[in-house]
Protein backbone atom coordinates (compact mmCIF):
# COMPACT_ATOMS: atom_id res chain seq x y z
CA UNK A 1 0.00 0.00 0.00
CA UNK A 2 2.76 2.77 -1.18
CA UNK A 3 1.68 6.25 -1.95
CA UNK A 4 3.35 6.86 -5.19
CA UNK A 5 4.74 10.62 -4.92
CA UNK A 6 2.66 12.73 -7.20
CA UNK A 7 5.24 14.98 -9.36
CA UNK A 8 8.17 13.95 -7.83
CA UNK A 9 10.55 15.13 -10.48
CA UNK A 10 8.62 18.91 -10.85
CA UNK A 11 8.64 19.26 -6.88
CA UNK A 12 12.79 18.30 -6.83
CA UNK A 13 13.34 21.11 -9.80
CA UNK A 14 10.97 23.76 -7.73
CA UNK A 15 13.02 23.30 -4.39
CA UNK A 16 15.85 25.82 -3.55
CA UNK A 17 19.48 24.81 -5.19
CA UNK A 18 20.89 25.06 -1.47
CA UNK A 19 18.82 23.47 0.89
CA UNK A 20 20.06 23.37 4.78
CA UNK A 21 16.48 22.47 6.70
CA UNK A 22 12.89 22.18 5.54
CA UNK A 23 9.38 20.74 6.58
CA UNK A 24 7.56 18.64 4.68
CA UNK A 25 4.30 19.35 6.66
CA UNK A 26 2.58 15.96 5.28
CA UNK A 27 4.43 13.29 5.13
CA UNK A 28 2.61 10.58 4.14
CA UNK A 29 4.98 7.21 3.58
CA UNK A 30 7.75 9.70 3.19
CA UNK A 31 8.19 9.16 -0.71
CA UNK A 32 8.91 12.85 -1.26
CA UNK A 33 11.13 13.63 1.49
CA UNK A 34 12.63 10.20 0.45
CA UNK A 35 13.68 11.64 -2.97
CA UNK A 36 14.62 15.26 -1.53
CA UNK A 37 16.98 13.52 0.93
CA UNK A 38 18.73 11.41 -1.46
CA UNK A 39 19.33 14.48 -3.64
CA UNK A 40 20.21 16.75 -0.98
CA UNK A 41 22.68 15.62 1.11
CA UNK A 42 23.31 17.93 3.78
CA UNK A 43 19.57 18.78 3.56
CA UNK A 44 17.77 18.10 7.35
CA UNK A 45 13.84 17.50 7.18
CA UNK A 46 11.06 18.50 9.69
CA UNK A 47 8.64 15.69 9.04
CA UNK A 48 4.85 16.21 9.89
CA UNK A 49 1.83 14.41 9.89
CA UNK A 50 -1.30 13.95 11.84
CA UNK A 51 -1.35 10.13 11.42
CA UNK A 52 0.61 8.34 14.39
CA UNK A 53 -0.11 5.41 12.30
CA UNK A 54 1.73 7.22 8.83
CA UNK A 55 4.37 8.48 10.89
CA UNK A 56 5.24 4.84 11.99
CA UNK A 57 5.43 3.74 9.03
CA UNK A 58 7.50 6.48 7.55
CA UNK A 59 10.21 5.93 10.01
CA UNK A 60 10.40 2.85 8.57
CA UNK A 61 10.59 3.89 5.20
CA UNK A 62 12.93 6.66 6.07
CA UNK A 63 15.29 4.65 8.81
CA UNK A 64 18.17 5.12 6.45
CA UNK A 65 17.88 9.23 6.92
CA UNK A 66 17.25 8.66 11.01
CA UNK A 67 20.35 11.18 11.75
CA UNK A 68 18.92 14.48 8.97
CA UNK A 69 15.17 14.10 10.06
CA UNK A 70 12.66 15.23 13.30
CA UNK A 71 9.24 13.65 13.22
CA UNK A 72 5.96 15.30 14.74
CA UNK A 73 2.74 14.37 14.87
CA UNK A 74 0.95 17.70 14.34
CA UNK A 75 -1.29 19.46 11.59
CA UNK A 76 0.95 21.20 9.26
CA UNK A 77 -1.39 24.80 10.27
CA UNK A 78 0.32 24.70 13.63
CA UNK A 79 4.11 26.19 12.42
CA UNK A 80 4.14 27.88 16.00
CA UNK A 81 4.37 24.54 17.80
CA UNK A 82 6.34 23.14 15.26
CA UNK A 83 9.39 25.56 14.08
CA UNK A 84 9.12 27.53 17.27
CA UNK A 85 11.39 30.16 16.31
CA UNK A 86 13.38 28.26 13.54
CA UNK A 87 12.80 28.95 9.89
CA UNK A 88 13.28 27.00 7.31
CA UNK A 89 14.58 26.88 3.74
CA UNK A 90 11.62 25.21 1.83
CA UNK A 91 8.17 23.60 3.56
CA UNK A 92 6.33 21.17 1.56
CA UNK A 93 2.41 20.36 1.07
CA UNK A 94 1.02 17.63 -0.47
CA UNK A 95 -2.64 17.70 0.24
CA UNK A 96 -3.87 13.95 -1.30
CA UNK A 97 -4.84 11.76 1.24
CA UNK A 98 -2.26 9.01 1.79
CA UNK A 99 -4.17 5.12 -0.80
CA UNK A 100 -3.45 3.30 2.77
CA UNK A 101 -6.55 5.34 4.43
CA UNK A 102 -8.63 3.81 2.02
CA UNK A 103 -7.09 0.41 0.90
CA UNK A 104 -7.17 -0.08 4.67
CA UNK A 105 -10.84 -1.63 5.60
CA UNK A 106 -9.67 -0.62 9.51
CA UNK A 107 -9.22 3.11 8.41
CA UNK A 108 -13.00 3.58 7.44
CA UNK A 109 -12.56 5.72 5.08
CA UNK A 110 -13.73 3.82 1.92
CA UNK A 111 -17.52 2.93 0.70
CA UNK A 112 -15.89 -0.22 -0.12
CA UNK A 113 -15.30 -2.25 3.09
CA UNK A 114 -18.17 -2.12 6.63
CA UNK A 115 -16.56 -0.75 9.96
CA UNK A 116 -17.64 2.52 12.36
CA UNK A 117 -17.82 5.90 10.46
CA UNK A 118 -14.90 6.88 11.70
CA UNK A 119 -12.62 8.83 9.16
CA UNK A 120 -10.29 10.71 11.66
CA UNK A 121 -6.94 11.23 10.42
CA UNK A 122 -5.86 11.96 13.93
CA UNK A 123 -7.12 9.56 16.62
CA UNK A 124 -6.84 12.21 19.79
CA UNK A 125 -9.77 14.31 17.79
CA UNK A 126 -13.25 13.58 19.28
CA UNK A 127 -15.36 14.45 16.24
CA UNK A 128 -15.88 11.56 14.19
CA UNK A 129 -17.90 11.34 10.86
CA UNK A 130 -20.75 9.27 12.89
CA UNK A 131 -20.96 12.24 15.22
CA UNK A 132 -21.05 14.81 12.29
CA UNK A 133 -23.90 12.57 10.91
CA UNK A 134 -25.97 12.31 14.29
CA UNK A 135 -25.63 15.94 15.89
CA UNK A 136 -25.05 18.52 13.30
CA UNK A 137 -27.94 20.13 11.88
CA UNK A 138 -29.80 19.95 8.80
CA UNK A 139 -28.38 23.67 7.84
CA UNK A 140 -24.73 22.66 8.64
CA UNK A 141 -25.18 19.23 6.51
CA UNK A 142 -26.64 21.61 3.83
CA UNK A 143 -23.34 24.03 3.77
CA UNK A 144 -20.96 20.97 4.13
CA UNK A 145 -22.31 19.47 1.11
CA UNK A 146 -22.69 22.08 -1.09
CA UNK A 147 -19.60 23.80 -0.10
CA UNK A 148 -17.76 20.80 -1.35
CA UNK A 149 -19.39 19.57 -4.20
CA UNK A 150 -22.25 21.58 -6.47
CA UNK A 151 -25.41 19.18 -5.97
CA UNK A 152 -28.55 20.22 -7.46
CA UNK A 153 -31.32 21.54 -4.77
CA UNK A 154 -33.19 18.82 -5.07
CA UNK A 155 -31.00 16.35 -4.21
CA UNK A 156 -29.37 18.07 -2.11
CA UNK A 157 -32.27 18.39 -0.56
CA UNK A 158 -32.95 14.34 -0.57
CA UNK A 159 -29.42 13.40 1.08
CA UNK A 160 -29.80 16.01 3.98
CA UNK A 161 -33.40 14.85 4.37
CA UNK A 162 -32.15 11.10 4.52
CA UNK A 163 -29.29 11.12 6.68
CA UNK A 164 -31.53 13.45 9.47
CA UNK A 165 -34.46 11.01 9.37
CA UNK A 166 -32.14 7.47 9.92
CA UNK A 167 -28.95 9.51 11.74
CA UNK A 168 -29.79 6.91 14.63
CA UNK A 169 -29.69 4.38 12.31
CA UNK A 170 -26.03 5.59 10.66
CA UNK A 171 -23.45 3.33 13.17
CA UNK A 172 -21.64 2.07 10.03
CA UNK A 173 -20.37 2.62 6.50
CA UNK A 174 -22.24 0.01 4.81
CA UNK A 175 -25.51 1.44 6.81
CA UNK A 176 -25.16 5.27 5.74
CA UNK A 177 -24.32 3.69 1.97
CA UNK A 178 -27.05 1.84 1.78
CA UNK A 179 -28.83 4.77 3.08
CA UNK A 180 -27.76 6.15 0.27
CA UNK A 181 -28.52 3.62 -2.31
CA UNK A 182 -31.94 3.98 -1.28
CA UNK A 183 -32.40 7.40 -2.53
CA UNK A 184 -30.64 6.44 -5.85
CA UNK A 185 -27.29 7.94 -5.61
CA UNK A 186 -24.82 6.39 -7.71
CA UNK A 187 -21.34 4.96 -6.20
CA UNK A 188 -19.62 8.04 -7.50
CA UNK A 189 -22.07 10.48 -5.81
CA UNK A 190 -21.85 7.97 -2.15
CA UNK A 191 -18.77 8.36 -2.76
CA UNK A 192 -18.63 11.96 -2.86
CA UNK A 193 -20.14 12.11 0.30
CA UNK A 194 -17.74 10.21 1.70
CA UNK A 195 -15.07 12.49 0.68
CA UNK A 196 -17.31 15.57 2.23
CA UNK A 197 -17.72 14.21 5.58
CA UNK A 198 -13.94 13.06 5.65
CA UNK A 199 -12.92 16.52 4.70
CA UNK A 200 -15.30 17.74 7.29
CA UNK A 201 -14.69 15.70 10.20
CA UNK A 202 -10.52 16.81 9.80
CA UNK A 203 -11.34 20.49 9.30
CA UNK A 204 -9.01 19.58 5.61
CA UNK A 205 -10.28 23.45 4.50
CA UNK A 206 -9.61 25.11 7.66
CA UNK A 207 -6.35 23.74 8.36
CA UNK A 208 -5.29 24.84 5.02
CA UNK A 209 -6.83 28.35 5.45
CA UNK A 210 -4.57 29.18 8.73
CA UNK A 211 -1.39 27.73 7.10
CA UNK A 212 -1.73 30.16 4.40
CA UNK A 213 -1.95 33.35 6.68
CA UNK A 214 1.18 32.30 8.14
CA UNK A 215 3.59 30.17 6.43
CA UNK A 216 5.49 33.26 5.25
CA UNK A 217 6.71 34.02 8.59
CA UNK A 218 8.65 31.07 9.01
CA UNK A 219 10.55 30.85 5.50
CA UNK A 220 14.13 32.75 4.94
CA UNK A 221 14.98 34.89 2.35
CA UNK A 222 15.18 33.08 -1.37
CA UNK A 223 13.07 30.35 0.06
CA UNK A 224 10.32 28.73 -1.48
CA UNK A 225 6.83 27.42 -0.35
CA UNK A 226 5.53 24.50 -2.52
CA UNK A 227 1.69 23.18 -2.27
CA UNK A 228 0.11 20.24 -4.11
CA UNK A 229 -3.68 20.74 -4.29
CA UNK A 230 -6.10 18.43 -5.63
CA UNK A 231 -9.40 20.07 -5.79
CA UNK A 232 -10.59 23.00 -7.23
CA UNK A 233 -10.98 25.03 -3.36
CA UNK A 234 -8.27 23.87 -2.19
CA UNK A 235 -6.38 25.35 -5.39
CA UNK A 236 -8.36 28.29 -5.31
CA UNK A 237 -7.70 29.05 -1.69
CA UNK A 238 -3.39 28.47 -3.02
CA UNK A 239 -3.88 30.68 -5.84
CA UNK A 240 -5.50 33.41 -4.12
CA UNK A 241 -3.25 34.14 -0.98
CA UNK A 242 0.00 33.40 -3.60
CA UNK A 243 -1.52 35.91 -5.16
CA UNK A 244 -2.03 38.36 -2.57
CA UNK A 245 1.94 37.85 -1.43
CA UNK A 246 3.23 38.47 -5.12
CA UNK A 247 4.42 41.73 -4.54
CA UNK A 248 7.30 43.47 -2.51
CA UNK A 249 8.85 40.39 -0.82
CA UNK A 250 7.49 37.54 -2.18
CA UNK A 251 7.43 35.87 -6.23
CA UNK A 252 4.54 33.78 -7.22
CA UNK A 253 6.59 31.43 -9.51
CA UNK A 254 3.58 29.33 -10.66
CA UNK A 255 1.33 31.70 -12.18
CA UNK A 256 0.86 29.46 -15.08
CA UNK A 257 0.32 26.19 -12.84
CA UNK A 258 2.13 22.75 -13.24
CA UNK A 259 0.06 19.69 -13.86
CA UNK A 260 1.44 15.97 -13.54
CA UNK A 261 2.57 15.07 -16.98
CA UNK A 262 0.50 12.73 -19.44
CA UNK A 263 3.15 9.71 -18.51
CA UNK A 264 2.43 10.49 -15.07
CA UNK A 265 -1.35 9.93 -15.09
CA UNK A 266 -1.01 6.77 -16.98
CA UNK A 267 1.22 5.81 -14.17
CA UNK A 268 -0.36 7.05 -11.86
CA UNK A 269 -4.23 7.71 -11.83
CA UNK A 270 -4.11 9.73 -8.52
CA UNK A 271 -1.99 12.18 -9.77
CA UNK A 272 -4.69 13.51 -12.72
CA UNK A 273 -6.23 16.59 -10.77
CA UNK A 274 -3.15 17.68 -9.43
CA UNK A 275 -1.47 21.13 -8.98
CA UNK A 276 1.47 22.35 -7.76
CA UNK A 277 2.24 26.24 -7.41
CA UNK A 278 4.95 27.51 -5.86
CA UNK A 279 6.02 30.66 -3.80
CA UNK A 280 9.29 32.23 -3.46
CA UNK A 281 10.22 34.95 -0.51
CA UNK A 282 12.64 37.59 -1.03
CA UNK A 283 15.30 39.60 0.69
CA UNK A 284 13.14 41.85 2.76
Amino acid sequence: MLHVPVMAQEVLENLPKKLDLMMDGTLGHGWHSRLILSNFDNVKIIWVDRDPKILEIAKQNLKDYENRVKFVQNSYKNLEKILWETKVDAILLDLWVNMEHFKDPKRWFSIKYDGPLDMRFDPSNKITAEWILKNYTPEQLEKILSKWWDFKWKLLNEIVKAIVSNRWKLNSTFALKDLLKRIWLSEKKIAVVFQVLRIETNKELEQLEVFLQKFQDYLTPWWRCLIITYHSIEDRLVKNRFKELDWQWFKNLTKKVIFPTWAEIQRNKASRSAKLRVIEKLDS
